[in-house]
């Protein structure tokens, strides 16, 4: 049995009867600014081949959305990777067994030595690791000179109207580096994924998946005011797209199907319906990340570190 929730111009969001997303409210219509305009395309990158090498960023792959950056990189051992002057807090993902790495930042380290994640104070910092491994980064795109890194820059010569700002955030005060250990998460049927935030920037780092997905329990949706990066690390997937169709015939597009290995990523924007699937066999890893905050998130109770942030209920 499939739930439709309709839409203002058309489109639906679907989900099975046992997905925990039907209880998220159904998107608001899009405002008078942008409700009749074609949404921005969504971006596909591969990051399967070696990145740029750079002396201060190892071998990296660099994409962004409106509020967010991603950095894809393969750290040399004992290599240091350093930031400077990031504004707000950043993460840093470690998706893989076999190396520890460590996070310096003036508020203190922090070592990393599982499958996890540090959350990273505003300020300085410095990433290092005990052997050859990739790590994933995220930022918000308020971090000076990192988004005129991305493969994707040009893209985002003009701000979308559609997607929302980012918060107001001050800088939080003497806060070190915070580990999370994926293992020391418990497995919960009533919780999405693994939903961890910072003061700006949200990850939902799905539990690893076995074999392809059922082609009859998809999950179709779209957001109406943010977008989404879907960061594959492991395993292969097709990612789906259809844009709504607007007042003018010139502004319509096919259904896309878009087949990629890991790692890669897809950029969403807002008004664009997508689901994506893992396809054949073996190990898959899935990470959105978002940037505000979901509010919707925290409303349902799904975010794990919701508790540092009791003034950030709300984007």
């Amino acid at each position: 049995m499939i739930k439709a929730v309709a839409r203002s111009y058309g489109e639906s969001m679907s989900f099975t009867t046992d997905d925990l997303r039907r209880a998220l409210p159904a998107p608001a219509a899009r405002s008078g600014e942008t409700g009749d305009r074609a949404p921005r395309e969504p971006t596909v990158l591969a990051w399967a081949a070696p990145g740029l090498p750079d002396p201060q960023e190892g071998h990296s792959h660099w994409a962004r959305g409106q509020n967010f950056c991603l950095a894809h990189t393969t750290l040399a051992p004992g290599q240091a990777v350093t930031e400077i002057g990031v504004p707000d807090e950043h993460l840093v993902l470690l998706p893989h067994e076999g190396a520890s790495i460590t996070v310096t930042t003036d508020l203190g380290p922090a070592v990393l030595d599982q499958p996890g994640l540090v959350i990273v104070p505003p300020g300085a910092s410095s990433l290092v690791s005990d052997r050859q491994c990739t790590v994933l980064r995220v930022f918000t795109s308020r971090a000076r000179g990192i988004a005129d890194r991305t493969q994707n820059a040009a893209a985002y010569a003009h701000p979308d109207p559609a997607v929302a700002p980012l918060p107001q955030t001050p800088r939080p005060p003497g806060r070190p580096p915070r580990v999370v250990r994926l293992a020391e998460i418990p497995r919960d049927p009533a919780r999405l994924g693994r939903i961890l935030r910072t003061d700006s920037l949200m990850i939902n780092w799905f539990p690893p998946q076995d074999g392809p997905r059922d082609p009859d329990k998809l999950s179709p949706h779209v957001h109406e005011d943010f977008e989404q990066a879907s960061v594959t690390l492991q395993g292969d997937f097709v990612h789906h797209f259809r844009s709504p169709w607007t007042p003018r015939l010139s502004e319509w597009r096919p259904d896309q199907a878009v087949r990629c290995a890991s790692p890669s990523v897809a950029v969403i924007p807002p008004g664009i319906v997508h689901t994506t699937r893992a396809v054949d066999e073996g190990r898959h890893d899935l990470i959105d990340v978002f940037a505000p905050p979901r509010a919707d998130f925290a409303a349902l109770g799904w975010v794990l570190n919701a508790d540092e942030y009791p003034d950030r209920t709300a984007p």
